[in-house]
């Protein structure tokens, strides 16, 4: 077996080179303002007033942005339903493995988690339903 083939299949087993690619790099989102986060996801689909500022919608990875003072803030994730219910998933959305503080058969929540608020994964009827964080406010 060629040398490097063999050497990129054992980092792959290894653990050390990540499966999946992320699905949306959350701290790259966070404190962004709605043009910012544009360049990075895409232009909203709609966007809308709502209690604690402007809400919008993103088609990748079915996210929706409430930019609170004009800062993406809280951030909630739909388009991982086909995404085990397991701690890795905050890899999945660019940050860095950790234990939940809280876990159950339903919810994993991260508080706090690499400066966020809080990071919650809630479970569908399979697998993952959708990510809720909330980076500054509560």
């Amino acid at each position: 077996m060629n040398k490097s083939l063999l050497l990129a299949a054992s980092l792959c087993f290894s653990g050390m080179v990540q499966a999946e690619e992320v699905v949306i790099d959350i701290p790259a989102l966070v404190g962004k303002d709605k043009a910012e986060v544009s360049k990075l996801i895409g232009t909203p689909l709609s966007c809308g007033p709502s209690k604690h500022g402007e809400k919008c919608q993103f088609t990748k990875a079915e996210t929706e942005i409430v930019f609170i003072n004009g800062k993406a803030d809280w951030i909630t994730i739909e388009g991982i339903d086909d995404k085990p219910f397991a701690d890795s998933i905050i890899q999945l959305l660019g940050l860095k493995a950790q234990k939940p503080s809280f876990s159950n058969a339903f919810e994993k929540r991260w508080e706090p988690l690499q400066g966020l608020l809080s990071v919650s994964l809630f479970k569908g009827n399979s697998n993952s339903d959708y990510v809720y964080v909330k980076a500054y406010t509560k």
